[in-house]
């Protein structure tokens, strides 16, 4: 779960850059620089949105999730990956990155360098089109086009990634890492249709989650929205601030003022972060119910079982993550004077609805059959 400090650093960051980036670019007025910088920040967003409802919906990520996790002994050790399995995925991704990388000495990946020469076109055509004073529907076309190349990229990363998981290790490795996801879900927060193929789904129940997942996207879209606009919110709120003290030249006043600014700010905007959160766990359940209303009784017992009793290795990579958790949570709430949750509230250990639990173990006819779209 990202916190505010997370989100707060990477507006930061992300804002310094686009600055940075529109200062490069040879635009003649005011007016033009408004409009390239005003695109540049809303390329951000949109693109930043895109890629987290295709993260949470479909898996896509987790090609870098793993990455990540492979850098632990104890994953390792778990999954039965050998030293020379895991040498080998390490020069993989690092290949990985050289032939995805816009600049290095490698060449780029043939696929991937024709759309980084086609998302290269499109910005030289919006440079032009704005310098030329174009409609506002040329522009917003060269913008989703460009939206459209940039999650082709993403895509082409994500797939890159999973084929080497694939090519290096074992299927029962593969099998243990769903399993991972599935018992570590209370993290995570959502689910995705991949991770419950660890329960050997059928083809019927895999198009089953597809639908769902295809149902549920607006309303994901939407409340990805509400997350990007509070992280931008909030960085425009940091940014400004920072502005305003770099006339102060005593280095730890200035961190000092900021600091200071920084609880106040997270104080006063906790009730719409809580909002935001509060709206993601009622999304997560309902994805989560419907999902789980495709499993078979079998299936839903080892699912279970992959939660209430994991693995060790899983069971201290949960205690690891739930003391980040709540570090972060006691930062950004209890130091910050804002809001803390209270004893009965919805905390991230908590991977299924505590009401579903018991409905399923009280009622039969699971599977439910699957209900037509309106």
């Amino acid at each position: 779960m990202k916190t505010f400090t997370t989100y707060a650093l990477t507006a930061v960051l992300l804002i310094g850059l686009m600055a940075s980036a529109s200062a490069q670019n040879n635009i003649v007025t005011t007016e033009q620089a408004n409009i390239w910088n005003a695109m540049r920040q809303r390329m951000h967003s949109d693109s930043l949105k895109r890629n987290m409802v295709n993260e949470l919906l479909s898996g896509s990520g987790m090609g870098h999730t793993v990455s990540g996790l492979l850098r632990q002994n104890d994953f390792r050790e778990g999954l039965g990956i050998s030293q020379e399995q895991n040498q080998k995925i390490q020069e993989g991704l690092r290949n990985i990155d050289q032939t995805i990388s816009t600049q290095g000495e490698s060449d780029p990946d043939p696929d991937y360098k024709l759309l980084l020469d086609a998302d290269q076109e499109l910005r030289r055509s919006f440079n032009e089109a704005v310098r030329a004073n174009a409609a506002p529907d040329v522009l917003e076309e060269i913008h989703m086009n460009r939206l459209d190349l940039q999650e082709k990229m993403w895509d082409v990363q994500s797939k890159k990634r999973v084929s080497l998981f694939n090519e290096i290790l074992t299927s029962d490795q593969m099998k243990r890492i769903q399993e991972f996801h599935i018992s570590t879900m209370s993290e995570t927060n959502f689910v995705f249709p991949q991770m419950f193929e660890a329960l050997d789904l059928s083809d019927e129940q895999k198009e089953q989650l597809d639908e769902i997942k295809k149902d549920i996207k607006p309303e994901f879209e939407k409340h990805i929205a509400k997350q990007v606009e509070f992280e931008s919110k909030h960085g425009e709120r940091l940014t400004e601030r920072a502005r305003e003290l770099v006339s102060i030249r005593d280095q730890e006043e200035r961190q000092r003022l900021f600091d200071d600014f920084h609880r106040r700010l997270r104080a006063d905007m906790q009730p719409e972060w809580n909002a935001v959160m509060e709206s993601g766990r009622e999304l997560a359940d309902k994805l989560k119910i419907e999902m789980f209303d495709v499993l078979t009784d079998e299936q839903w017992d080892r699912m279970l079982d992959l939660i209430d009793n994991p693995p060790d290795y899983v069971k201290r990579w949960l205690a690891k993550a739930r003391e980040a958790n709540r570090g972060a949570m006691e930062r950004d709430n209890v130091s910050a004077g804002g809001w803390a949750p209270g004893p009965n509230s919805w905390q991230p250990g908590d991977p299924i609805p505590e009401a579903y639990r018991i409905e399923r173990q009280t009622r039969g006819n699971f599977p439910r059959p699957r209900q037509p779209s309106p």
